[in-house]
């Protein structure tokens, strides 16, 4: 659920208790029912996966760190990395308890007594991304991310995606893609293979293309 991060400025919801995109509002309320009543301790997810954000504001002393937020905060995806709110952290335990996934409804998930349905839409509202679909752009295919990075440089001419290692990219494109997997996906070790959707959307960054990014988180 909670990545513990040792990155700099990389902090996760355990950290301050909560920190996550904004979810329906009916969750912002306090809950009704006390913790082990909404989900046993004994039901708790172990801290160590996933949903890191970052700090902004606090004073960073590597170079390519802030390389990286500068070219973060120029993109319309930022809030999907510094998104918080004043969820309580019991709500987190109980998403990862309760979240289902239906091949008709998609995935839901319980808070408290709520139950409620996980669409791009949410995610779209969550982090302030456009909604008008006819100002997406396509996002790129397989052989498009391939290209794009051999043209960032790696140090081997890379033919599929599955043979991209994080830590074989160039900074600060290497500091983009690391940020990018630990705040959505929760890896955190420079010889992780970046998944499509990462790489998508590092593209999108790069090349500050509005390409639809709740569909690919």
């Amino acid at each position: 659920m909670i990545t513990v991060s040792h990155e700099p400025g990389l902090f996760t919801m355990a950290d301050v208790n909560v920190n996550a995109p904004e979810v329906p509002s009916a969750a912002d309320a306090p809950p009704t029912r006390s913790d082990e009543q909404i989900l046993p301790r004994d039901k708790w997810v172990p801290v160590g996966k996933s949903n890191c954000f970052l700090d902004v504001e606090r004073t960073q002393t590597n170079p390519i760190f802030k390389i990286a937020v500068d070219i973060l905060k120029n993109t319309n995806f930022f809030r999907a990395f510094t998104a918080s709110s004043t969820i309580p952290s019991i709500y987190i335990q109980q998403f990862w308890n309760t979240i289902r996934f239906d091949k008709d409804k998609g995935y839901s998930c319980q808070l408290d007594e709520h139950r409620f349905y996980l669409t791009k839409a949410t995610l779209r509202d969550a982090l302030q991304l456009p909604t008008d679909n006819d100002n997406f752009t396509p996002s790129p295919n397989v052989n498009t991310i391939i290209s794009f990075v051999n043209d960032l440089g790696y140090p081997n001419a890379v033919r599929n995606i599955s043979g991209i290692v994080t830590n074989d990219m160039y900074q600060s494109w290497r500091a983009l893609a690391t940020i990018i997997n630990l705040c959505l996906t929760g890896k955190t070790s420079g010889f992780e293979r970046p998944r499509a959707p990462v790489l998508q959307i590092l593209w999108g960054i790069v090349n500050k293309a509005d390409i639809d990014y709740a569909e690919r988180v």
